[in-house]
């Protein structure tokens, strides 16, 4: 049975929809999520292509490369599958601006090191 109005009169509006979940996306994903991907990915692609570098192939450093482009593509690879649902949307939008704001700060810190230690004394 339906709630009835005066005549005249309109039903009270509908609750706006629940942004916690996407404000809790944007915040972790971007603050949290994304800059521990930008840091431990290149990380841990670096341990993966040194272990594949051994006595046995003359300490060739192909795999650790590998390891280290890999490391550095995963991090803005990772959030895709999350932005195709509207629900994860915010998650995925989340991860992948914090890894790439953490990855555009340490390039500009790696680009400062590089200069401070090009200089002469």
């Amino acid at each position: 049975m339906s709630q009835q109005f005066p005549p005249g009169s309109f039903p009270p509006p509908q609750r706006p929809p629940d942004t916690t979940n996407k404000l809790l996306g944007y915040l972790l994903g971007g603050l949290l999520i994304g800059p521990i991907l930008a840091v431990v990915c290149p990380l841990l692609g670096l341990a993966i292509g040194s272990s594949f570098s051994t006595q046995a192939n003359d300490y060739d450093g192909t795999p650790v490369a590998i390891g280290i482009i890999g490391g550095i593509l995963l991090p803005l690879l990772v959030p895709v599958p999350f932005l195709t649902s509207a629900r994860t949307r915010p998650w995925g939008v989340g991860m992948l601006a914090g890894a790439a704001i953490t990855m555009i700060v340490f390039g500009g810190l790696c680009a400062g090191f590089i200069y401070l230690l090009s200089q002469e004394a």
